[in-house]
């Protein structure tokens, strides 16, 4: 069997950049929301209402992918690196039983 080993600082340092990099494109989107609001309040007409129903749409998928990079963070944060840890334990105290 291959010996397999995982660096829990990076897994950490790895989801903590992952929630900023989704923190920034929030804030891009944010951004972009309000613009798109400014634009809708003066574009009229069949075009403007096109683009505001596509731009509606990229906005209500922002927030799904958010949640799944969110979910993605919080499994990483909350059960892989503690999984991994509290088996190294377990697995270094029932090593050094046989020492």
């Amino acid at each position: 069997m291959a010996k397999q080993v995982i660096n829990t600082d990076r897994v950490a340092s790895s989801a903590s950049a992952l929630c900023i990099a989704d923190n920034n494109i929030n804030g891009a989107f944010d951004t972009l929301q309000k613009q798109a609001k400014q634009l809708n309040d003066n574009w009229k007409g069949a075009a403007g209402t096109v683009a505001q129903t596509t731009m509606c749409g990229l906005f209500q998928y922002n927030e799904t992918r958010s949640n799944v990079i969110q979910n993605y963070f919080n499994m990483l944060q909350q059960q892989v690196n503690p999984g991994y840890i509290n088996a190294e334990d377990v697995n270094t105290k029932l090593a050094d039983k046989f020492k």
